[in-house]
């Protein structure tokens, strides 16, 4: 009895200095995190400075590059604007050009009060001093806050000078990109978490207000300060230093609440300056509280009567945790490795077969071989980064079908002509069954029919040893959804087959059967997994039997919309002799590119094709080419999408938009680096013929420029 009671008396000893010391502590982390809160709260604020101060000198460098493009090219103020309304494609913003001298000019926004273009500068106290508009890409060349009268919203102009052509005559003149007040305002995102209660505002030298939070009174932040707090000879010194220097002080709001305020200059604007103001109440954390210590004190009597009970369960959770980051970092090895293996693997034959080469240059022969390597080592390095991007995309949710007219003849033929080469060089038994196939021209992706089909065959293929046999049978059957047929794909193997363990996560990511005979086949372990993805996303489904040692069975079966049997009926084949390319020669395209390696390498591929090509450095370039061309000059538009001062889509929308009806309905062509299914889907949506993906494959390329001449001539 007496142990049980000093065992209860330590206990409540231990409890008790646990508190007290609870309580001590607190209080010193109290004043410790007051002030790191405080300190966090002005790089907070300064934080907030530099990334406004960026979006500012982002705006200044589009007035500069404007700047600079109409003193390059004696624009008159007509031909000025004119450049600035088709580059400019904020609604939410204008642009200004008057003369240095009458401060009267052109706007690219229609006037609200008088419905003209005609702006003027001269009843505006703007330019009255242009000491602080400096040379072009010297500083940001910022306006104090005023009314524009174009539409009555507060802006801020971002300006330079530039020179216009005035009859024959140099003109000095001012360049105004006109942001709105409320445009300024959306760039600001302050950590709403930590400083929920916190406002922005912007000052300029006199202490009035550029942007103004809601808590502020008065239209200048010195008379604000002035009305709620003591005045003495140390304000002005006070008012001086905010304008001129970074820190934080405490202030009284208009309710009489301690503040902190925290300020910071900007570099860059000519006297502007970031204020944060928040109640200090809601940066003091108060850590001394009854709640901390009552949950201690029930966690030490919680911990004394179930001590042991608690730390067996807690073992157990530490070493499922500890097996489950075990699983993750082996997880993560195996997909580095992987990675690693499979991407140095193709980049080892490239490097090594270019060192070849270059050492035997006087040998044709030895060239050609390393030329073919090298393109089928390029080839499957394309295909892994592909699969790669694929499955990422599946398992973020961002893959979408993009479905179109196409001909089941020709996948079919497809799938014959890529399996022949693997066909030939081990010797296999192919045959491919087409049964009962009414409709031949179907609509559905393309693309991820064609990754479903192909990925299941060249599986078979490449796993089917040689001397073995690959037979491939489609079919058509009815299907119970409306103006659909049952599509059924089946595809059987004598190769090395799966064991019920693989089979069971053959469709993860990443997973191969482990093998010698696999280890020596080139591959990911994500063809399967993305094939189960593009399936699910058909709505269709996939069943595969296997046995180790005698082969593999996999059936795909989908519900496919058909064409119209009237569609069915019209539709004509294309025949053409694959060898004979006379019939592209004297083509003319016009080549939308900013890359001069890329324009190198397509321009060169054309011409061995007799295939002329001409160049436009951006979107705006390929338009003005088209433009004033001849009529006919150029055949088509091959359109990169990401250039600069106008996008390859941006471009399109313009030339779709021309009056001249020969040159608006010019066919064109994306050829870029943007791949994926909604990338093509955007292309077509903005009036492009065709979608062709970088890296460029010429045959694709021509059978494009083949398909359009045969749409042109219908």
């Amino acid at each position: 009895m007496m142990k049980r009671i000093w065992i209860i008396i330590v206990n409540v000893f231990i409890m008790l200095v646990m508190m007290l010391f609870v309580i001590i502590y607190s209080n010193i982390e109290a004043k410790e995190n007051t002030k790191r809160q405080v300190e966090h709260f002005e790089n907070t604020t300064i934080t907030m400075e530099h990334v406004t101060q960026n979006y500012l000198e982002g705006e200044q460098r589009i007035c500069d590059v404007w700047a600079q493009y109409i003193n390059n090219n004696n624009l008159t103020i007509d031909g000025a604007i004119s450049f600035i309304r088709n580059s400019h494609v904020l609604e939410n913003t204008s642009a200004h050009i008057v003369y240095k001298d009458t401060l009267t000019g052109l706007s690219t926004r229609l006037n609200i009060t008088t419905n003209d273009y005609l702006v003027s500068y001269v009843d505006i106290d703007l330019f009255n001093d242009v000491g602080w508009i400096h040379n072009i890409g010297e500083s940001i060349n910022v306006s104090r806050a005023y009314t524009n009268k174009a539409n009555g919203e507060q802006s801020i102009a971002f300006c330079n000078f530039i020179m216009l052509n005035d009859n024959g005559n140099k003109r000095e003149g001012i360049l105004l990109r006109i942001l709105p007040i409320s445009e300024l305002k959306e760039k600001w995102v302050f950590p709403q978490e930590e400083f929920k209660e916190a406002e922005l505002s912007i000052i300029d030298n006199n202490g009035d207000y550029i942007i103004k939070g809601h808590s502020f009174k008065n239209s200048s932040f010195f008379e604000f300060y002035k009305s709620y707090n003591k005045v003495d000879s140390n304000s002005q010194e006070l008012f001086n230093k905010i304008t001129s220097s970074t820190g934080s002080f405490i202030m009284l709001n208009s309710r009489g609440n301690e503040c902190i305020l925290s300020y910071t200059p900007f570099a860059e604007t000519g006297g502007w300056t970031l204020l944060s103001l928040m109640p200090i109440e809601y940066l003091v954390s108060n850590t001394q509280n009854w709640i901390l210590i009552g949950f201690v004190s029930l966690g030490l009597i919680l911990l004394f009567i179930f001590d042991l009970a608690f730390m067996i369960y807690f073992n157990k959770k530490l070493e499922a945790s500890a097996l489950e980051a075990d699983l993750a970092n082996k997880a993560k090895t195996d997909f580095l490795s992987t990675m690693s293996h499979d991407i140095r693997t193709p980049m080892n034959a490239i490097i090594g077969f270019t060192t070849i080469a270059k050492n035997n240059i006087d040998d044709k022969k030895k060239i050609e071989e390393s030329l073919h390597k090298i393109d089928l080592a390029s080839n499957h390095l394309l295909t892994l980064i592909n699969d790669i991007l694929d499955i990422s995309k599946v398992e973020s949710g961002k893959l979408s079908l993009v479905p179109q007219d196409i001909s089941i003849i020709s996948i079919v033929e497809n799938l014959k002509n890529i399996s022949q080469s693997t066909v030939k060089e081990k010797n296999i038994n192919f045959s491919f069954n087409v049964d009962n196939i009414e409709y031949e021209y179907l609509y559905a992706d393309q693309l991820r029919l064609n990754q479903i089909f192909i990925n299941i065959l060249s599986n078979a293929l490449k796993y089917t040893e040689p001397g073995g046999s690959v037979c491939v049978n489609m079919r058509e059957e009815e299907s119970d959804v409306p103006g659909s047929i049952k599509l059924i794909y089946q595809v059987t193997d004598t190769g090395i087959g799966m064991s019920p363990e693989f089979m069971a996560n053959m469709y993860q990511p990443f997973s191969r059967e482990t093998d010698s005979r696999v280890n020596s086949i080139q591959g990911t372990g994500l063809g399967l997994a993305i094939t189960k993805k593009m399936v699910d996303l058909m709505n269709g489904t996939i069943d595969c039997v296997s046995e180790v040692g005698k082969g593999t069975t996999f059936t795909v079966t989908l519900n496919i919309s058909v064409l119209s049997q009237e569609k069915n009926n019209d539709k004509e084949k294309i025949s053409i002799n694959e060898n004979d390319y006379s019939d592209l020669e004297g083509l003319n395209i016009l080549v939308a590119e900013d890359h001069d390696i890329n324009y190198e390498i397509i321009s060169a591929l054309l011409q061995m094709y007799g295939i002329k090509s001409e160049r436009a450095l951006n979107g705006y370039e390929c338009v003005e080419k088209l433009k004033s061309a001849e009529a006919f000059k150029y055949s088509l538009i091959f359109m990169d999408i990401q250039m600069p001062i106008m996008n390859g889509l941006d471009a399109t929308r313009a030339i779709r938009s021309l009056e001249d009806p020969d040159k608006k309905n010019i066919p064109i062509i994306a050829m870029t680096a943007d791949a994926f299914s909604e990338n093509i889907s955007e292309c077509l949506n903005a009036g492009m013929n065709g979608h062709i993906a970088k890296p460029v494959d010429i045959s694709i390329v021509i059978k494009e420029i083949r398909k359009l001449k045969e749409e042109i001539k219908k």
